[in-house]
């Protein structure tokens, strides 16, 4: 059977997001792909919450429960029952959850009924031994957390079945183990909870409310358009409807549980609960509830359908209004122990030994041997370099995932290019003063960084760059000749950044074809014909000049010799 959570590889792209959120760190990185490890995992759904591209996601078991509503057993119809999570009136508010029943028989289910009623039997069953255990087991993420990560804490869990399994038994009880049982919640770690071999015989299929949705947009239901009914009950639920919020279990039970009661305590999201088994399990005389989706299940990762962008506090008060307006019942549970009791097993997951010398390596490869360089910016899913370099060690992530890392390679291999083409590069600021250039063209035009601010028009001819900086072009290329070497340049504009780019090959000793030869020849022809024509202008300009001075002089020389000659004969 494919694993609850997995990954969706052609949506995973460049992103560490599910792993900055895995509370237990149960995603390996390979191959750039984010995979949830099964082993690891306990199922709370966070990253499927989290991922930003969709790619994690919860196994779909819908095929499987409609099979059952259509798979004969000994010649009859099987019955097959919906237990439906109290958490659903915190997305089928305003009525809509009153005409959830007739929707559920509508698509085959003969019995449907609030889990709302295991709840309660639950309750009064944890907390009628206090000397039993101290916290409370309704959700299977955090038994899960403990099993696996925080062992210590096992004999302070409460041996007490979840709600869902308590009102799967209670349901085939009540009709002689015939029904099959559908539960429909929003969490993704009921899915693994009924697999548990303690747990084999009370639900058979898990549904989140999101495959509910999808059910009823392929049947094209539309709630608003259906009747409203009542649940089938058979037992006392009293206030267990307000279970999926924070504090809701001990209201169940009867048991204040105001900030100022030390004595008693709900928590409630992944820190909360990590927070709270970081100690030492010393709960005696404590009643402590936690929950690890944040706001309760009411936070769950799969609500799905158009209200699943509801806030927290919306989805509290729809729960608490239901909670309010439902109908009571005071029938009792019956009295057996086969309905509650619960087992857990140690499944610790001890991490492979990693020396210190191994990260120190892994940690100097990545240029981050120096503490000034352990940035610690989370970006690769770790709280610092160190937890990432650890991880590395584990095979459980990539060095690519360091963003400055990456970035700093990027710009090494950039500049390695660089620094090793056989091509002239030069920079220019908008003044077209030279703030870079590399080793080829540094050799190319005899000159070294000694001249950098300088205009490039000190080196090379600056026609192309100057159109570029007037804007009346984008690109320039010609063919120059300077120190009796020919080359072509390639000019462009880096408008964003305010600076231009000169490439620069030596064509001195490149073979032309005959084309790129006529190209030449004809540059050389115009080059040649702009000089010639420069040289005759300057000429006539000349002979001009010389010639209205010569005039000018011939004239102011006969009247010099004409008042001579005036002088004399006087």
């Amino acid at each position: 059977m494919q694993q609850v959570i997995y990954t969706i590889t052609a949506n995973c792209r460049d992103c560490c997001r599910c792993v900055r959120e895995c509370p237990v760190k149960a995603i390996r990185i390979s191959g750039g792909q984010a995979q949830v490890e099964d082993g690891l995992c306990i199922k709370c759904g966070t990253c499927v919450r989290e991922c930003p591209q969709h790619a994690k996601t919860v196994r779909s078991d819908l095929e499987e429960a409609k099979a059952l509503l259509t798979m004969p057993t000994d010649g009859q119809s099987r019955i097959v029952a919906a237990s439906v999570a109290p958490s659903f009136a915190a997305v089928f508010p305003d009525g809509l959850g009153r005409r959830l029943p007739s929707v559920l028989r509508q698509l085959g289910f003969q019995f449907v009924g609030e889990a709302a009623e295991g709840a309660k039997y639950v309750t009064d069953q944890s907390f009628s031994n206090p000397q039993i255990g101290s916290i409370s087991t309704a959700c299977p993420a955090v038994v899960s957390y403990v099993e696996k990560y925080r062992p210590a804490y096992l004999d302070t869990l409460i041996p007490v079945v979840s709600p869902m399994i308590a009102h799967g038994r209670m349901i085939k009880q009540k009709h002689n183990g015939w029904p099959a049982v559908v539960f429909i919640g929003p969490c993704a770690a009921k899915k693994q909870e009924i697999l548990r071999p303690e747990n084999i015989d009370a639900v058979d299929v898990v549904l989140t409310f999101a495959e509910l949705w999808e059910w009823f947009a392929s049947e094209n239901i539309q709630l608003e358009n259906c009747t409203e009914s009542s649940f089938d009950c058979f037992y006392e639920i009293g206030d267990a409807r307000l279970f999926p919020i924070p504090g809701g279990m001990l209201k169940t039970g009867g048991i204040p549980s105001d900030v100022t009661q030390a004595e008693v305590l709900h928590v409630s999201g992944a820190e909360g609960v990590m927070a709270l088994f970081s100690g030492e399990p010393d709960f005696d005389g404590k009643l402590i509830e936690p929950l690890f989706c944040k706001g309760g299940c009411i936070g769950g990762p799969c609500f799905g359908g158009s209200c699943a962008d509801q806030n927290l506090f919306v989805r509290r008060e729809n729960v608490i209004r239901y909670a309010e307006s439902a109908e009571k019942n005071d029938v009792g549970f019956p009295a057996s122990q086969f309905l509650h009791h619960a087992d857990f097993v140690r499944d610790e997951q001890k991490s492979e030994e990693i020396w210190d010398d191994q990260i120190h390596k892994i940690l100097e490869s990545t240029g981050k041997i120096d503490p000034a360089q352990q940035l610690n910016c989370g970006a690769c899913g770790y709280k610092s370099c160190y937890e990432n370099a650890t991880a590395v060690a584990r095979g459980m992530a990539e060095p690519e995932t360091c963003i400055p890392y990456m970035r700093r390679i990027a710009q090494q291999r950039t500049d390695r290019i660089i620094d090793t083409t056989p091509n002239g590069i030069v920079i220019l600021d908008s003044e077209l003063c030279m703030v870079k250039m590399n080793p080829a063209f540094q050799k190319m035009f005899l000159c070294n960084n000694g001249i950098l601010g300088r205009r490039i028009s000190y080196l090379v001819n600056a026609d192309g760059f100057e159109s570029l900086q007037s804007g009346t072009a984008e690109e320039y290329e010609s063919i120059q000749t300077k120190y009796g070497i020919q080359y072509h340049e390639k000019l462009y504009a880096l408008r964003e950044e305010k600076q231009y780019v000169g490439i620069y090959s030596n064509m001195s000793k490149v073979k032309y074809d005959a084309k790129q030869l006529d190209t030449v020849k004809a540059q050389t022809l115009m080059h040649a014909r702009e000089f010639l024509d420069h040289q005759v202008r300057f000429a006539q300009e000349m002979a001009h000049f010389l010639g209205k001075s010569t005039a000018q002089s011939e004239a102011i020389a006969k009247r010099l010799i004409g008042l001579y000659e005036a002088e004399g004969s006087g």
